[in-house]
């Protein structure tokens, strides 16, 4: 079905065989094929838990799970691996991992602060084959680059305008189970090694257009942005974008956070076998890895390059502080406590200088 596409042939074309490799090979060999195509798919990997996640650190801190970071019911196989499989739905919420139906192409922890670099997706069990193809819970993935670019062809200025707009418009909103440090990026952010215009890091939440809602308060020109996200969200989960091949057991795809949305196409649940119920038994491991402590992220080199421009606030103030001091000074009033304001003053300037001098030394060390 999304098998032609060519990112689906690429993934599958490059893949790295990990049998009879040691993690730190796999972790190498995955290395090269993410520096090309910002994707990688390995497969014969070993489904163990700790293996997977000493792979994952290779390239990051994997995150803890939504589960240990919610009220809702803990069935994960580690604190740091979600477990995606089909769950009847007892009293209350219930985790998206565990309920049927397909999941529009969305990004890792959409919301959180710093961004999230990798996402991993690892196959225990396939689940049901003899379903329709389409309907079995097969792994989709898009890529950003890919599909601005074809708009950027298609639509011109329509585009430019919703780009333009997503790109310029900061905007912070919540999971809906998990808190976390929130971000406060445009949905669509610059990446330090970009490789040409469209290529921008996203976060895109997959009920984004519901959850908007509650805060259109804080989007200026709320009716036009709402125009612009619908437009992003329905060419994402155009079919025709898809990247989609079956994924078998020991399939782990490894895909670059910023760059690709991942989502899932729809899944049967259950259905009676002779007045039986039957669940499916497909089950998915996935990780959410962040850069390391220290590792530079979009989110802080975006941050460090308004920090001069914030600072400007500072320095006004303090300048029109100073202004006034020597205003008092010049008239011969109050001298010793205007000598006194003025020397409190001129710290303060200092120290407002020095902020704004270490911001854009971080932001020209920043790769380019």
């Amino acid at each position: 079905m999304y098998t032609e596409n060519a990112l689906a042939r690429a993934i599958q074309d490059e893949y790295v065989n990990s049998a009879g490799k040691s993690v730190e090979q796999i972790a190498a060999d995955a290395q090269e094929v993410l520096a090309k195509n910002r994707i990688c798919l390995i497969r014969e990997f070993p489904l163990d838990p700790d293996r997977y996640l000493e792979f994952l650190g290779h390239f990051g801190e994997p995150l803890k799970n939504y589960s240990s970071l919610s009220a809702l019911a803990k069935t994960d196989p580690h604190p740091q691996i979600n477990r995606v499989k089909y769950k009847k739905k007892a009293e209350g919420a219930q985790s998206v991992h565990y309920v049927a139906g397909g999941l529009r192409p969305h990004s890792a922890r959409s919301w959180r602060s710093p961004r999230p670099s990798h996402f991993a997706m690892l196959m225990v069990e396939p689940g049901w084959r003899e379903v329709p193809a389409g309907e079995r819970g097969e792994s989709v993935v898009v890529g950003w680059e890919d599909l601005f670019r074809r708009l950027a062809e298609r639509d011109g200025e329509v585009f430019q305008e919703h780009f333009a707009r997503l790109s310029s418009t900061p905007i912070t909103f919540e999971a809906n189970n998990v808190r976390e440090e929130l971000s406060g990026l445009p949905l669509l952010y610059p990446l330090p090694d970009a490789r040409g215009p469209y290529d921008v890091g996203v976060r895109l939440k997959q009920d984004l257009s519901e959850k908007i809602l509650g805060i259109r308060e804080q989007i200026p020109a709320f009716e036009e942005y709402q125009r612009s996200l619908d437009y992003l969200l329905e060419e994402s989960a155009d079919e025709a974008s898809f990247a989609c091949f079956p994924m078998e057991s020991g399939d782990l795809l490894l895909l670059d956070n910023h760059r690709f949305a991942h989502g899932r196409l729809k899944i049967v649940g259950e259905y009676l076998v002779d007045g039986e119920s039957r669940t499916n038994n497909r089950e998915l491991w996935s990780v959410t890895v962040s850069p390391r402590a220290g590792a530079e992220a979009p989110a802080e080199v975006v941050a460090e390059q308004a920090a001069p421009a914030e600072g400007q606030d500072d320095l006004v103030a303090v300048c029109a502080e100073l202004q006034g001091e020597l205003d008092a000074l010049i008239a011969g009033t109050g001298g010793g406590a205007a000598a006194q304001s003025l020397d409190t003053a001129v710290a303060s300037l200092k120290e407002v200088e020095q902020r704004n001098v270490s911001s854009v030394q971080l932001v020209a060390l920043s790769p380019s």
